[in-house]
């Protein structure tokens, strides 16, 4: 997954110092950008000179599992993340209850943290 920031170093280090990422060796491309991992997941940051809104609701997930939702959210206060609302729970697939909430990073991309984890490969 790519995203486009305002600030590389600012961003990586919320990727990295808050949200617990790692940075990865990026090739040369020409333009300040970062690799990152967290899990099996890599996201690429690419700088830009100005965010551009986008249409509906963009935003990726990123799994924590239940038992660590509110001490994540308890963590991310503390850290003075950027909250667009209180962690609220929903039904997912008509039977699953999860928990989640939605964060920006430091150039406005929106990340949901949700407790509903990777959906099974099917047979």
């Amino acid at each position: 997954m790519a995203v486009s920031v305002t600030d590389v170093e600012e961003a990586s280090r919320f990727y990295c110092d808050v949200l617990g990422f790692e940075e990865l060796p990026r090739p040369d491309f020409g333009f300040p950008g970062a690799w990152l991992r967290v899990g099996s997941l890599q996201l690429h940051l690419g700088q830009v000179d100005a965010m551009k809104p986008g249409a509906g609701f963009p935003h990726f997930a990123l799994h924590v599992p239940t038992e660590e939702f509110q001490a994540t959210v308890d963590g991310l206060r503390a850290a003075g993340v950027t909250f667009l609302g209180e962690p609220s729970s929903r039904v997912d697939f008509g039977t699953t209850t999860v928990w989640a909430v939605f964060i920006t990073d430091p150039a406005g991309n929106v990340i949901e943290l949700t407790d509903v984890g990777p959906i099974p490969a099917r047979p």
